[in-house]
């Protein structure tokens, strides 16, 4: 028998909260149901949450700066339900690491499809212990990276850096975003932590010119890595 998958839902309109929980519950998930962003430390920390569900709209602390506060130490699913479906704010749901982004109202049997893909995309990302782009190739578990048969040395910050963005190869991936999950606290917007060993991670992998894949700043947006074309 399956073990049930642990849904953390913070939403303060009551009635909804409710009918989602009850919805969700009758297709095998356990709900959690929170207010607002207030004692998630605990929880998350104790490892009791397999995905995130979150209003963005929520007295106090809204869903952007939870995601902000928690994103670096919970690396499951992150998915934000709002009825600010504009686009700014669905990019900034994104740039905060956000797996999926739905706008209210949403059909229950398309909230649980969406659910679904972004847990299972979760599990498979999980099991991926080496992920391989071109000529370059990096194991996690063995914390190996290696160009064609070449090792390559990085430190754990480098390291850690180069996996982030294998993992979101060809996708934008922000400042604050990999700040958040490397340093482990909030990017202030000077902090310039980051940009510092992006550029010494970038030296080291340029001096291997049959390198097939390139780390690209993306002005006002990030870095990507990228095949050269």
């Amino acid at each position: 028998m399956s073990v049930a998958n642990r849904i953390l839902l913070i939403e303060d309109d009551q009635r909804l909260a409710k009918s989602i929980a009850s919805f969700l519950t009758n297709n095998g998930f356990v709900v959690k149901h929170f207010i607002n962003g207030d004692s998630l430390d605990t929880l998350i920390d104790g490892g009791c949450i397999d995905l995130i569900l979150c209003d963005v709209m929520l007295p106090g602390t809204n869903g952007f700066e939870i995601a902000r506060k928690v994103r670096h130490k919970f690396h499951g699913p992150y998915i934000f339900l709002s009825a600010l479906s504009d686009q700014a704010n669905q990019l900034t749901g994104f740039e905060l690491g956000a797996d999926d982004y739905i706008s209210k109202p949403v059909e229950p049997e398309l909230l649980l499809a969406r659910i679904k893909a972004c847990l299972n995309r979760n599990a498979r990302s999980q099991k991926q212990d080496v992920i391989t782009i071109e000529n370059l190739s990096v194991d996690n578990l063995n914390r190996e990276v290696k160009i064609d048969d070449n090792a390559i040395s990085l430190s754990r910050y480098e390291f850690d850096l180069l996996w982030l963005l294998m993992h979101h190869q060809g996708q934008h991936v922000s400042r604050e975003f990999l700040f958040l999950n490397t340093v482990g606290r909030e990017y202030d917007g000077l902090d310039r932590t980051v940009d510092g060993r992006v550029s010494r991670l970038r030296k080291k992998l340029e001096q291997y010119n049959e390198l097939r894949c390139q780390i690209k700043t993306i002005w006002g947006q990030g870095y990507i890595l990228s095949v050269k074309q």
